[in-house]
């Protein structure tokens, strides 16, 4: 059996022979990604999956189980991919990629079956001999000699894949996909799905969540005025949040915030207390990662010119060059 540190299982598929990985979108992998632990609860829930464990432990799952679900990830499985196989796989779900053959097919299988915060070289003195077989096995090690040499094994290989697993890099996790990841095996499929992502009309419970969210983060010390506003009107900064994703496509990023903080200094809103920034950041990636799993109506389009519809006139001259100046060229 596999060792009880925290392991997880998955359903692993059966395939009567080798599958290939399949093509990659941008989403849902980019959203898993930066989703915390309600979100990726959420998805898991929508799609039938064990939602139990640790935000990571979980997002690893949902990478497995929504973007990969007909790769075999089983210990026979990971043994059978090729190299160039197993530094995609790594790539895709988000950890260090680089190593030998087989320092990827170690670190492959700790991420998709262990609890990077449960197996620790401290926990090891606590295995069983018998855990500490399995372990060996499945990291290729010996599996013969006293316990303390078993033990001294294991730990050798956790202090060489230190860093490497059970965590995503912290750039995804802030960002998301900011360029095009170098897949060997597969296709990466990045125009198509983006131009399926729309702009959706904020529901309740986003609002709600945004404006958690925004007064959470803001200061407790009398000078976070512009987050209260905000926080006191999800709707109105809702409305901002749309209008950049409608000005800017619908994936949001930091370079997105970076124009919404803009638009709000235009219609006058304080935005350089210390921890704004963030605060607005996360608040706004809620509402747009709506736009990638939610279901409510689609804002299709909403030029700059009809920018009065919806707000007043404060700043909206100086918005329009502001437009003019950050609006991604096209490509």
């Amino acid at each position: 059996m596999t060792p009880d540190f925290g392991s997880v299982s998955y359903p692993m598929p059966c395939h009567s022979g080798h599958m290939p990985i399949p093509n990659i979108g941008r989403e849902p992998l980019n959203g898993l990604y930066q989703a915390d632990l309600k979100r990726l609860r959420s998805i898991a829930d929508k799609n039938g999956i064990n939602k139990r464990g640790s935000v990571e432990v979980l997002r690893a799952s949902l990478i497995h189980r929504v973007v990969l679900p007909s790769v075999d990830l089983s210990w026979e499985g990971i043994q059978s991919k090729s190299n160039a196989e197993l530094g995609d796989l790594l790539r895709i779900f988000g950890i260090k990629a680089s190593g030998s053959h087989k320092d990827r097919r170690q670190r492959l299988w700790l991420h998709v079956t262990q609890d990077v915060n449960k197996l620790k070289i401290e926990t090891l003195a606590l295995a069983s001999r018998e855990e500490l077989v399995e372990l060996c096995k499945r990291l290729e090690l010996p599996t013969k000699g006293p316990r303390t040499l078993l033990i001294g094994q294991v730990e050798e290989v956790l202090n060489s894949q230190n860093k490497a697993w059970g965590k995503i890099k912290r750039s995804l996790r802030r960002s998301g996909l900011t360029s095009k990841p170098n897949l060997k095996t597969t296709n990466f499929q990045d125009g198509d799905n983006e131009k399926s992502i729309f702009v959706r009309e904020a529901t309740p419970a986003v609002l709600e969540n945004a404006r958690q969210i925004l007064t959470r983060m803001g200061p407790k010390d009398g000078l976070g005025s512009g987050l209260e506003i905000l926080a006191s009107n999800p709707s109105d900064f809702a409305r901002m949040v749309q209008t950049v994703g409608l000005v800017r496509g619908a994936l949001w990023s930091r370079e997105a915030t970076s124009f919404l903080l803009e638009m709000m200094h235009a219609r006058g809103y304080p935005t350089t207390v210390e921890h704004a920034s963030e605060a607005i950041h996360r608040a706004a990636l809620a509402i747009a990662d709506d736009w990638v799993h939610g279901d409510s109506p689609s804002i299709r389009t909403y030029g700059i010119t009809s920018l009065n519809e919806r707000f007043d006139n404060a700043g909206i001259e100086d918005l329009r060059a502001r437009v003019d100046r950050l609006k991604p060229r096209s490509t």
